[in-house]
């Protein structure tokens, strides 16, 4: 019976949670077909609760510098600095028709003060994408060592590179001390069968952070020269999700983990935990975001699922609770 009142308390603290959660979806934004806000002005554009930064400078015929655009443009192919606003999944998050772009040191404010920023989706850039699998005239490929590692004992295809989000909260022109990070490349695994660029959109939590006024987003790289990044410092965000900070229990409680996944890395099979839940669904994408297995669990304290016949490498689990969805990141060793 305790068990019993336990589920249910919690489901009524994920509904309400659910609830007062606001999302900025961008799809109340009317744009023309394949174009990208401007605003010669650099004003910021706000939908939900949340206030985005933008930056345009007029010189050099004009061009956006700095902040967030929203834009519907869909070009997962081109390669350069001519396709600023396309992401490698092509289009918005669950396939919808806008998105948005962020630039390094961007910066959100939001509309109601002293709230919690969630979290929101993320993804490579094209750009992005394409310069840190291939090189360009400014950046190397991900991985040799020309130009960085040369002389040095590692291996041609193995330097540890990365490529990351910061996200930092502030709080009355004070920058907290948590901060959030998301690896949109990571080269720096032993194995080089693990290395992997994100393709398709992945959850970053921000729920840490805790009561903010606003984040500042900065981006890092391996491959810099000069003081400078080499890499294209460019993101793709939606589903920008905030709460407010009146409901201190309830973001609490989804703050924490609901599941635990073991083990992981793992060679043939693994086993989902949940804590006190025992009805949820989940799925297994591999990189380029195909689902390879799909279900659900009815009344057991933990399901196991069988994938000893996935090719060694990196997948993501997703496990959606009452429609609170965690995103987990498993890695698949050689059968053994």
């Amino acid at each position: 019976m305790k068990k019993t009142i336990c589920i249910m308390s919690a489901m009524l603290i994920s509904r309400i949670f659910s609830a007062q959660n606001t999302i900025a979806d961008f799809e109340s934004f009317s744009l023309t077909p394949n174009s990208a806000y401007t605003s010669t002005n650099s004003a910021p554009f706000q939908t939900g609760n949340a206030i985005f930064e933008y930056e345009w400078l007029n010189a050099f015929g004009g061009f956006w510098v700095g902040g967030f655009s929203y834009t519907n443009k869909y070009d997962s192919a081109t390669a350069g600095f001519t396709n600023l606003y396309g992401v490698k999944p092509l289009r918005g998050n669950t396939n919808s028709a806008t998105y948005v772009v962020g630039q390094d040191g961007g910066t959100i404010k939001l509309k109601s003060p002293n709230a919690r920023v969630n979290g929101f989706y993320i993804t490579n850039t094209t750009y992005a994408y394409k310069s840190i699998r291939n090189g360009d005239s400014f950046a190397r490929k991900f991985g040799d060592t020309t130009g960085t590692g040369s002389g040095t004992t590692i291996p041609q295809g193995s330097f540890p590179d990365y490529f990351k989000i910061t996200a930092k909260g502030f709080l009355g022109g004070n920058m907290k001390t948590d901060s959030s990070v998301f690896y949109l490349a990571d080269y720096r695994f032993a194995n080089n069968a693990l290395d992997y660029v994100v393709n398709t959109w992945q959850y970053f939590n921000l729920s840490n952070l805790g009561i903010v006024d606003s984040i500042k987003f900065n981006m890092y790289s391996s491959d810099t020269s000069g003081g400078f990044i080499n890499t294209p410092t460019f993101f793709g965000m939606d589903d920008f999700s905030t709460s407010p900070s009146n409901s201190v229990g309830i973001i609490k409680s989804n703050t924490q983990s609901y599941t635990t996944v073991f083990p992981n890395p793992f060679s043939n099979r693994i086993k989902i935990f949940t804590k006190n839940f025992e009805n949820f669904s989940y799925q297994v994408s591999n990189e380029i975001g195909q689902i390879i297995l799909e279900g659900k669990n009815e009344a057991n304290e933990f399901v196991e699922l069988e994938l000893g016949d996935l090719k060694q490498g990196f997948y993501f689990l997703q496990i959606n609770i009452d429609g609170i969805i965690e995103t987990k990141r498993i890695v698949k060793f050689a059968n053994q």
